[in-house]
């Protein structure tokens, strides 16, 4: 059981930074690796060296480091886990660069804790792996990067860290490569970034460093600032997914591609006009993906919360196979009810387990659904159907993961 602490620390007014940066991107990026690898210093590094640390603040991590900032501080915000010197909670942060609004997620390195750090990765497209250059590659690492790949995330960062301690030496960042690339099924659209580091130092984090000269690539704030937006607006085709439905109106959101008040959306047998498209409260004639819309339709009475409109019909699902990280208890083979929530919709759901799944294992398992969802078989094939499973009774998540297949 997690323990339910209040923070300690906190940047003041964190979400302030946001204030008056509408027309900015928002990226969301976690960082993950074994446990004393350094991925709390390194997001206080970030947070250092971009000025998005208050002069007070500063001035208290300065006095708990002994004169030096602490930096480890900003994001270890718990008293328990820094009493034990690790992360356990998911600890989040802002910055903004002058076009990039930042989220940066603190996962755990604990292996414990492996269900946090799926938690965290789950609503990210950007990761920073941590290598410690110190030591090989362990086996949290390794499964870290599984769920990497399970989550389809397609930005890595391999940040190899403490590289100060290792004499700043080539041989040994080109060897921790050869290990992370010897665990890594490269997918054909990922795109892996290597990045020798040292977050204690602050090199190669936000700023360049001249220690290391055989290293002429970006530093990490400079490869996040290139990372193109994740969400491809002009490829895919319309899906609308409906969240709510209020006085006459529909409530959604955009999920993929364009959506034109010109277009006809369709759902098995039926068909749905757009008359009227408002984004945060202004008429448009188009959305794009990750807009939230308030839309005036044709036929308001065939909407419920939780259907996929789409340029192309959905599929509908009643029986599908799924990759989840387990959160819950044990459990032993057999079959259990829980609810699936993905998106706005939530079904009961019958999973089955051939055989014992622990916290934290990752198992590819079978489940029927009380009532169909929507599917679109090109977003199962990018990753995108992401779920999570709730404890009918305690209201616990304790499952989370993707669909991998529909079977019926």
């Amino acid at each position: 059981m997690i323990a339910s602490v209040k923070r300690e620390w906190r940047i003041e007014n964190d979400k302030d930074i946001f204030k008056g940066k509408t027309n900015m991107r928002i990226m969301k990026v976690f960082t993950c690796g074994n446990v004393d690898d350094g991925k709390s210093t390194l997001l206080g590094r970030l947070l250092l060296d971009s000025d998005s640390i208050s002069v007070n603040i500063l001035h208290q991590l300065t006095e708990q480091g002994g004169g030096v900032p602490n930096l480890a501080l900003l994001t270890d915000g718990l008293r328990a886990e820094r009493s034990m010197g690790i992360t356990i909670d998911v600890a989040y942060k802002f910055f903004t660069t002058k076009h990039t609004k930042y989220i940066l997620v603190d996962t755990p390195g604990h292996q414990e804790y492996t269900r946090n750090m799926y938690a965290g990765a789950s609503e990210c497209e950007v990761a920073i792996v941590l290598i410690d250059a110190l030591k090989p590659i362990e086996a949290q690492t390794r499964k870290h990067l599984e769920i990497m790949e399970i989550l389809g995330i397609k930005h890595l960062i391999v940040s190899v860290n403490k590289m100060d301690a290792v004499g700043y030496n080539q041989a040994v960042f080109l060897e921790r490569q050869s290990e992370v690339k010897a665990v890594l099924n490269q997918e054909e659209n990922q795109h892996i970034h290597w990045i020798p580091i040292s977050a204690l130092a602050g090199e190669n984090v936000v700023k360049s460093t001249k220690a290391m000269p055989w290293y002429m690539g970006p530093t990490i704030l400079e490869c996040l600032e290139s990372i193109p937006p994740m969400i491809d607006t002009h490829s895919a085709l319309p899906l609308l997914e409906i969240q709510g439905i209020y006085e006459g109106a529909a409530y959604g959101k955009e999920l993929q591609g364009t959506l034109d008040v010109k277009n006809t959306l369709y759902r098995e047998t039926q068909s749905l006009e757009i008359e009227e498209c408002y984004v945060n409260g202004i008429p448009r004639d188009v959305a794009t993906a990750g807009d939230q819309v308030t839309l005036i339709v044709s036929d308001i009475n065939i909407l419920v919360r939780g259907q996929q409109w789409g340029a192309e019909a959905p599929l509908r699902c009643t029986e599908c196979t799924v990759e989840l990280c387990w959160m819950g208890d044990a459990m032993e083979p057999g079959s259990m009810d829980f609810i699936l929530r993905r998106g706005a919709a939530e079904r009961m759901v019958r999973v089955y387990l051939p055989r014992r799944i622990n916290p934290n294992d990752i198992q590819l398992l079978t489940m029927s659904l009380s009532a169909p969802i929507d599917v679109l078989t090109e977003r199962i094939q990018a990753k995108k159907e992401r779920i999570i499973l709730i404890d009918k009774i305690t209201n616990a998540t304790v499952a989370a993961g993707i669909i991998k297949q529909i079977n019926q």
